[in-house]
């Protein structure tokens, strides 16, 4: 969690952006497909997921001049929103949380690779690859989604942004506790699914419409919205 605030190399910085813009691009154009959020309730939800990310970054606990963790909230948003809207909606929490905390802003597209983009592509191919090769069953999209998909796309993510941030932004001697770095960021991986999961399963449940990668036609076949 270091990499949201950290300053970085100018160079590492400009990568960051060259390879973030176009995923950024192409986010837009595809989210723009059928209207960005066509119901008032998407778009609450949608605001209310940027607001609730950026401040949720701010959670964080710091070990001495090691990195320091908290919850994503990445998977989960990605779930709702579906990939296009949930780049878009990542960037702009992690807009919020740079002017909150005072961050660095030439950092924001390096961030924007690994607190967006990554998490959109697990969360997506997990989520697709649960559609091709499990029964379009309603338990199943919760459970699978809800709860291994979060699972596994936080804790990829977690690693990647434990290994980097101790690369980047800790102190050269944090890098001799990593095997514990690692278990606490699996452990956070495992606390924030049980809680996606439950969120996702309650708006599946009693406000479908506004889980945009659900389809109650698939799901639930033959039941009429």
């Amino acid at each position: 969690m270091n990499l949201l605030n950290a300053p970085m190399s100018l160079g590492l910085a400009l990568l960051g952006w060259a390879l973030f813009v176009p995923a950024l691009v192409l986010a837009l154009r595809a989210s723009r497909t059928g209207g960005f959020l066509r119901e008032g309730g998407q778009q609450h939800a949608w605001f209310a997921g940027v607001v609730g990310i950026a401040f949720l970054w701010t959670l964080q606990v710091n070990l001495g001049d090691g990195p320091a963790f908290g919850m994503l909230g990445t998977a989960l948003f990605v779930l709702l929103f579906g990939w296009a809207r949930a780049i878009v909606g990542l960037l702009a929490a992690l807009v919020l949380h740079t002017w909150i905390a005072d961050g660095t802003w030439l950092g924001l597209g390096f961030n924007g690779l690994l607190f967006a983009l990554l998490p959109a592509l697990i969360t997506t191919s997990l989520q697709r690859a649960l559609e091709r090769w499990l029964p379009h069953n309603i338990f199943i999209f919760i459970i699978g989604n809800g709860m291994f998909v979060t699972l596994v796309a936080t804790a990829a993510t977690s690693v990647m942004l434990l290994i980097i941030s101790l690369g980047v932004a800790a102190s050269p001697a944090a890098s001799l506790h990593i095997g514990e770095y690692l278990g606490y960021a699996l452990l956070m991986a495992w606390g924030e699914s049980l809680v996606s999961g439950m969120i996702f399963s309650s708006l599946v449940i009693f406000t479908p419409s506004l889980v945009l990668t659900y389809s109650q036609d698939r799901y639930l076949p033959g039941r009429g919205r």
